[in-house]
């Protein structure tokens, strides 16, 4: 008889698109996908905590799930993700109702997982790796839900070791994928209904730097923008110091490309960026405003400030607030 599997994707895109490659692992002979989880045999949820709320949410989630569990004993509950790589100790001795635990390095072990928790198996399936492996690929299993949007994972992890940010602790060093399997799941993508992709990565403008020792998203733009049926494709998490000229000329050469940015900046006080262990200074930021907006007209912008970190002054909050105005 098949298993019903649902899954529950919290977070950002990073964690959207992790779901769909462990989905689309799923032994199509064992295993079937529904939408609810009331539905569903196992439910496995993919978690965040990057910030305290995601934190929050991740962990009600799976309180309501002990509770479902609870009523329904059968119902196998696991859970995966960053909240589980960073506080799994936890997790196995204050929610006893999980079942098994995922780390961030094991987006191919669902099936091992599913196939423990329903063998009855006394112990709980734990396997949260400390070591991070290397980018792997998995665009062939993934399981795409229907739409004219998708995302493509270029890059996992970060170097960029920002004072405030845990990712580099959960995620691990910042590795590239390579070139051609990203054109073929791209290629996948279009041929399956994408008409707009969008690139993720916690730094998309860092990618090809630790695989080709090079800034090579300019070349990889190129290469997806030849692809048939592909209309638009928008960059997402650009750290400021990677934004080059290259990059800015092949944006505007190539149509397909959204003239987007999404350049979290964070803030504008010199000697705040420097205590966040970001690189760059406010002339920095002011430079690449004035370039994307002089070689791109009408380019749209969006970004990201955080006020409160410890120690702000109220010279350093007016500082950033010149800057916005």
């Amino acid at each position: 008889m098949l298993k019903r599997v649902a899954a529950i994707t919290l977070g950002c895109a990073k964690n959207q698109v992790d779901t769909e490659y462990m989905l689309g692992m799923l032994p199509e002979s064992d295993y079937v996908i529904v939408a609810k989880p009331e539905e569903a045999d196992a439910v496995v949820i993919n978690t965040c905590c990057f910030i305290e709320e995601a934190k929050e949410e991740a962990i009600n989630t799976l309180l309501q799930l002990a509770g479902e569990k609870r009523r329904n004993p059968r119902l196998k509950v696991i859970a995966t993700g960053c909240l589980v790589q960073k506080y799994v100790r936890e997790l196995l001795t204050e929610i006893p109702e999980i079942d098994g635990l995922m780390g961030t390095g094991q987006v191919d072990g669902l099936v091992v997982a599913l196939e423990h928790v329903f063998a009855g198996a006394k112990e709980r399936y734990v396997s949260v790796l400390k070591d991070h492996l290397a980018s792997r690929d998995f665009g062939e299993q993934r399981l795409v839900g229907a739409g004219p949007t998708s995302y493509l994972k270029i890059a996992e992890g970060c170097n960029n070791r920002c004072t405030y940010c845990v990712i580099p602790e959960i995620r691990g060093p910042y590795r590239s994928r390579e070139i051609e399997a990203l054109v073929q799941e791209a290629e996948q993508l279009v041929a399956g209904g994408a008409r707009e992709i969008c690139l993720v990565a916690q730094d998309v403008t860092a990618y090809g730097l630790d695989l080709y020792g090079r800034l090579e998203l300019p070349g990889l733009l190129k290469r997806l923008a030849g692809i048939d049926d592909l209309r638009w494709i928008r960059l997402f998490y650009c750290y400021p110091t990677h934004i080059t000229r290259e990059l800015i000329k092949v944006v505007k050469e190539e149509e397909k490309i959204c003239k987007y940015f999404d350049i979290p900046f964070q803030h504008a006080d010199d000697g705040l960026i420097k205590r966040m262990g970001r690189k760059g200074n406010r002339e920095l930021l002011e430079r690449i405003i004035n370039e994307l907006r002089f070689f791109l007209p009408g380019v749209a912008l969006r970004t990201t400030f955080i006020v409160g970190f410890p120690g702000e002054t109220e010279e350093e909050f007016q500082n950033l607030l010149d800057f916005i105005e």
